[in-house]
């Protein structure tokens, strides 16, 4: 698999956009450990102008732009000395919600909306299960604007992007844009429901800013048909590099299904090692270290 370079036009690149695609809690260990060595070699995301995260990879946007260190949590996710069980898995209500979302002949408000339905019939998320990811992102403040966070209202099915000045708390955000059916529960924000933005888009890379070089890392790409990224992709970027798992990173995707806490340092290591292949492919595409 490996990524897509699509070269627009010519010339010096100079703004730089990030898009981190959903992915799961497998994804997010990939995609940290991508970001995790693509910072030691000089390359790092979070400086990018923009970053636009789902799901997965709003948790790796917000660790990103508050300097996280992200080695920090190759082997668990969760915070030191956690006793916090592995998340109850209703793997019923998981594959009701496939069935619906992967319905192609359903209209996408209604495959959304009957989602958000599923996801509003369980019992909403509590502080014990937002405190994780406040620490697992590093706060709860938004460092600055750079970072958009994709969530579904979950009984209009209607998209939502918060940002630093949306007025809710970054690890509040990044908890409503993982809240996936059957994996983690709704999250209650000023008595409307949001689910993860992954709903909507397994990418949202149409809201990545206008710019030069574009970075779309996609973890789920070889589940989910190319025409949405395709039309997503359509006038965001110059230069388009889309990242995605190579087949051996899949099989440790696969693998999570019994056990997703168990998979997190194995998908790590898999992102670690394809970092390489990214490094190179972003250097191609003219990415050099923002002036700042």
């Amino acid at each position: 698999m490996g990524s897509d370079i699509v070269d627009r036009t010519s010339g010096e690149a100079v703004r730089r956009s990030v898009v981190l695609g959903a992915g799961g809690v497998v994804g997010a260990a990939w995609e940290a450990g991508l970001a995790a060595e693509l910072r030691r070699r000089g390359i790092d995301l979070g400086a990018a102008d923009s970053i636009v995260g789902t799901s997965a990879g709003a948790v790796v946007g917000a660790a990103l732009v508050a300097g996280r260190d992200l080695d920090s949590f190759a082997d668990d996710p969760r915070p030191p000395g956690s006793t916090e069980p592995p998340p109850v898995v209703k793997r019923e209500l998981v594959a009701a919600v496939f069935s619906v979302l992967f319905d192609w002949t359903l209209d996408r408000d209604e495959a959304r909306r009957r989602v958000g339905r599923m996801a509003m019939a369980e019992e909403s998320a509590k502080p014990a299960h937002i405190e994780p990811i406040e620490w697992l992102v590093g706060g709860n403040d938004w460092p600055d604007h750079r970072l958009r966070v994709a969530v579904v209202d979950a009984a209009s099915g209607e998209r939502q992007v918060w940002d630093k000045g949306s007025g809710v708390p970054m690890a509040t955000a990044v908890a409503a844009s993982h809240s996936f059916p059957g994996l983690r529960p709704p999250v209650v924000v000023e008595d409307r429901y949001y689910i993860d933005g992954g709903v909507w888009s397994p990418t949202n890379a149409d809201l990545a800013a206008d710019s030069d070089v574009l970075l779309v890392v996609e973890p789920l790409a070889h589940m989910f048909p190319p025409e949405q990224i395709r039309a997503e992709l359509a006038t965001t970027a110059d230069t388009v590099v889309r990242f995605r798992p190579d087949a051996a990173a899949i099989e440790v995707f696969n693998a999570s299904a019994t056990d997703v806490l168990a998979s997190w340092p194995r998908a790590f290591q898999a992102g670690l090692r394809q970092a390489d292949d990214l490094a190179r492919r972003l250097t191609d595409a003219g990415w050099s270290p923002p002036q700042r």
